[in-house]
C-alpha cells in the first residue's frame, strides 16, 4: 500500500502552490484548466470540474526528458498546442478581471 499526501494552497486567485510529500509545485489557471511547474518539469491540464474527467499533458526537462521524435502523433500534437492556448485565454481572463477588479 503506497501513502500519498496532497495540499494545494491558494496563494492568489487563479494561483496555487500544491505541496506533495516528494515536493512542492506552482499552477496558474481557472478551475479545470491550467499550466503548471513542479520538480517533473512543466505541464498543463484540463478538464470537466466535478466530474474527474481530465488529462495532463507534461513537458519533462532534465534527465527523466523523453527525446521528442519526428513521427509524434499529429492528435497529441494538436491536442497539446490546444491545451496551451486555452490555458493562456484563461490566464488572459484572470489577469483582466484582475486588472479590472473583477476580484
Amino acid at each position: 500500500m503506497t501513502l500519498r499526501f496532497r495540499r494545494s494552497v491558494l496563494v492568489a486567485p487563479g494561483v496555487r502552490l500544491n505541496l506533495g510529500m516528494h515536493g512542492a509545485g506552482l499552477s496558474v489557471g481557472p478551475r479545470g484548466l491550467h499550466v503548471g511547474l513542479n520538480r517533473h518539469g512543466a505541464y498543463a491540464s484540463a478538464g470537466v470540474p466535478g466530474s474527474a474527467i481530465y488529462m495532463v499533458r507534461t513537458f519533462r526537462r532534465g534527465e527523466g526528458a523523453h527525446e521528442v521524435r519526428e513521427s509524434a502523433g499529429t492528435i497529441d500534437t494538436l491536442v497539446t498546442i490546444a491545451l496551451l492556448l486555452l490555458a493562456g485565454a484563461g490566464i488572459g481572463l484572470l489577469v483582466g478581471a484582475a486588472i479590472d477588479g473583477g476580484f
